[in-house]
């Protein structure tokens, strides 16, 4: 029988490299590399491995070079990131969850527009900034905005988020509150600043560019394929419907837009 604290350590691990604890990794680098090695290589530990990450209620995205990338297996899970934490993360109270789920969605659609990019090679997805997000969140705040108060393609929740956001500057020229999620680009960089920590995007910047680019990693894109989240399907789906960008000074410009995939009910 395979030894369940090698499993275990495996597992614990790799969650810490999951959740970006550089602390952790760089102390049992050679530790995780061996134990690593052993779930590529020995089909016995391997599917005991997979059994340990089942019965944790996680999900193995991807076997990437420095660890197994793991995420929660759904949103009720022990592993799941939580308010909590992006309060920790944002310095903001109350933190709304509609908020940050909006932000979340808007990220997924600046990077998967359509059904089929979920299973395109990730590195012609291309690359996005916080303005492409920022530009998404116009157009589902104006779309929203317009929605029949009955229609129900979206959670109240999510409604309400919207109107929030609506109330909200898109950036905040207080620079003492810079941190504090008071903005639309303060949010979306914080969660931007989480992903990458998580492994689920790369961040660079050009030579001489200001502004900080994004690309997706294969984890991200398997996670959003295998997740099925309604929430994200009906916000792309009602963004790709409204094909205007409201911008500063009323001007508007049309939104790019290929055909929408189907909106699964989970």
């Amino acid at each position: 029988m395979e030894n369940i604290y090698e499993i275990s350590r495996l597992v614990y691990l790799s969650l810490a490299y999951s959740n970006g604890n550089k602390r952790i990794i760089n102390d049992h680098q050679t530790e995780l590399m061996e134990l690593l090695q052993r779930f590529q290589a020995e089909d016995t530990f391997h599917r005991a491995v997979m059994e340990n990450i089942r019965a944790m209620e996680l999900q193995l995205l991807e076997v990437e070079p420095q660890g197994l990338r793991l995420s929660a297996r759904n949103g009720a899970s022990f592993f799941a990131t939580t308010l909590t934490d992006y309060g920790k993360m944002l310095g903001r109270t109350p933190l709304k969850a509609g908020e940050l789920l909006c932000v979340h969605c808007a990220v997924a659609t600046a990077f998967f527009p359509t059904e089929s990019d979920l299973d395109a090679p990730v590195e012609d997805l291309g690359v996005i900034v916080s303005g492409d997000v920022i530009e998404i969140l116009r157009v589902f705040a104006k779309a929203e905005e317009t929605m029949d108060p009955e229609d129900e393609i979206l959670h109240p929740e999510v409604r309400t988020a919207a109107r929030r956001l609506r109330e909200l500057p898109e950036e905040n020229p207080d620079s003492k509150r810079a941190v504090g999620g008071n903005s639309w680009l303060e949010l979306i960089t914080r969660v931007l600043e989480q992903m990458v920590a998580t492994g689920y995007l790369l961040e660079f910047r050009e030579e001489g560019e200001e502004e900080m680019e994004y690309r997706p990693t294969p984890a991200y894109q398997s996670a959003m394929r295998t997740a099925s989240v309604y929430v994200f399907h009906a916000f792309r789906e009602l963004v790709a419907e409204k094909k205007m960008f409201i911008l500063p000074g009323d001007d508007s410009r049309e939104l790019p837009r290929s055909a929408p995939g189907e909106v699964p009910h989970v």
